[in-house]
């Protein structure tokens, strides 16, 4: 049994210290007051005892990462809604999110031509096919604007990826953002040809598959349904955190908060990691925090990883979540996207108790509980960063209102989450500078990396690859074990 340290508490560094918790000493240091990274718990103060998430409301369900981990840990899925679908706003109305697109990408003209208008449908609709690109990777905005125009990319596919990233379509990888629709650039063939093919194999495989959510929220099937895209749980996706610190001290581990490391070193086959009074020694490290701090980690360790890492940029924002009273008539739909282009404070909003059906048991008749998204990439830093709590939950909700055509409705408690530096943002030529570091980090015995600036910003993407760090580190060799000593 050897000893593994694990910097960061986030979902990618707890799932790596819960899976080398069966067979090895494990102690996870935590800079924060609380684990969690971007999985955080509000109850509006009380408001909502239950609790709702702060952070990330949902993972996807198609991906069996998630899933597994969860019926492992005894959590329960719940789905959402069925009943509600999503709008984006255009023209300072809303509008309904086409479905049959990739990414906001339609394989014919007509799917969204109410969106964008005839004339901008019929540029999409005479795509322009460009040469091959030159190289693995492109900008998914510039490439589909010169393909499709502007005007879609603007209207649907720029807010449907802010709502992923927290960036901007533009300055994407088209390699990372939307894998699915690389061929076309690399083979210089046509977009909306490649879209029809993939949304006809998706059909096949709802059309095939027979189960999925009866949209009652609960998880059950219906025949013919197709299988819920998203899961959360009772409470929000953040019980995941929870779960796991309980797994990981059942099975003997430690998790250590408030524990910010201040420099590694290596010597021999031991690792030292150093705080402010504490000094732990093991076989193995595994560093899980943003790609920035990372970075400054691996300085001395590991300084050509460290200055890929150090390169990759973030993207802040925030997050309005509150109790209201909605002044009237029932909510509509699941909630809406803004376009940049619209000039609004807020980029989005999610009608949680109609998306969740769950939400509604804990909160009273006539009161709705939402979200309101503040940030992208790109932001100046002088601008709503700036301001109070107070200020971002009025202008948020004034936009709410007015985006809603609900001037009476009133805020009856509500939270402001600042994330601040917390979104990795996937460049183009992303994917190749994460195969460098890793190729570098190769050569280092008994280091690994983990966290969400790696290979996808989703939790199934963060579990992903923390299962296979783990798996990794199993190897360590039982006959060399090291010493923790607290300074």
């Amino acid at each position: 049994m050897s000893e593994i340290t694990v910097i960061g508490a986030g979902v990618s560094g707890l799932v790596t210290a819960y899976r080398l918790s069966a067979d090895h000493r494990v102690t996870v240091l935590e800079a924060g007051t609380r684990p969690g990274g971007c999985l955080k718990r509000t109850t509006l103060g009380g408001a909502v005892p239950v609790g709702l998430d702060a952070g990330a409301e949902a993972s996807l369900n198609r991906r069996p990462e998630t899933r597994e981990l969860a019926a492992e840990l005894g959590l329960q899925a719940v789905f959402p809604s069925t009943a509600h679908s999503s709008q984006v706003l255009n023209g300072a109305a809303l509008h309904p999110i086409p479905k049959r697109t990739i990414m906001g990408v339609p394989a014919e003209a007509a799917e969204v031509e109410s969106l964008i208008g005839s004339e901008a449908a019929q540029r999409l609709a005479a795509e322009t096919i460009t040469p091959p690109i030159d190289g693995d990777d492109v900008s998914l905005g510039d490439f589909l604007t010169d393909r499709l125009g502007p005007a879609i990319v603007d209207s649907l596919v720029d807010p449907l990826l802010g709502g992923v990233y927290a960036g901007r379509c533009r300055d994407l990888s088209l390699a990372q953002a939307v894998p699915a629709l690389l061929p076309a650039a690399v083979e210089g063939t046509s977009v909306l040809e490649l879209v029809a093919e993939l949304l006809a194999a998706r059909q096949a495989r709802t059309t095939s598959s027979g189960t999925g959510s009866s949209g009652s929220g609960t998880g059950s099937s219906g025949s013919g349904a197709a299988e819920p895209v998203f899961m959360s749980f009772e409470g929000g996706i953040n019980r995941l955190i929870p779960a796991l610190c309980e797994a990981i001290e059942a099975r003997g581990g430690t998790i250590r908060l408030g524990a910010g490391v201040t420099g590694i070193h290596r010597h021999d086959r031991t690792w030292t990691v150093n705080g402010d009074g504490f000094e732990i020694s093991s076989d193995g490290l595994v560093v899980a925090t943003p790609a920035h701090v990372t970075a400054g980690l691996l300085a001395e360790t590991a300084p050509d990883a460290a200055a890929i890492l150090a390169t990759v940029p973030y993207a802040s924002t925030a997050l309005v979540a509150a109790l209201i009273d909605q002044g009237g008539s029932e909510l509509e739909g699941s909630g809406f996207l803004v376009p940049a282009t619209e000039g609004t404070f807020i980029k989005a909003s999610t009608f949680v108790s109609n998306k969740w059906p769950w939400t509604s048991a804990h909160i009273r008749s006539g009161t709705a509980l939402v979200r309101m998204s503040i940030g992208r990439f790109g932001d100046d830093p002088a601008g709503w960063p700036t301001a109070t709590d107070e200020e971002i939950i009025d202008r948020a909700f004034a936009d709410w209102r007015a985006i809603t055509s609900r001037p009476s409705a009133r805020i009856l408690a509500a939270d402001v989450q600042r994330w601040d530096s917390a979104l990795p943002q996937y460049t183009p030529g992303h994917g190749s500078r994460i195969a460098a570091v890793d190729a570098s980090i190769a050569a280092v015995d008994g280091l690994e990396l983990a966290g969400s600036a790696f290979d996808g910003v989703g939790i199934p993407a963060c579990i992903s690859r923390a299962e296979a760090v783990a798996t990794r580190l199993r190897t360590l060799g039982d006959g060399h074990c090291a010493t923790g000593a607290d300074g």
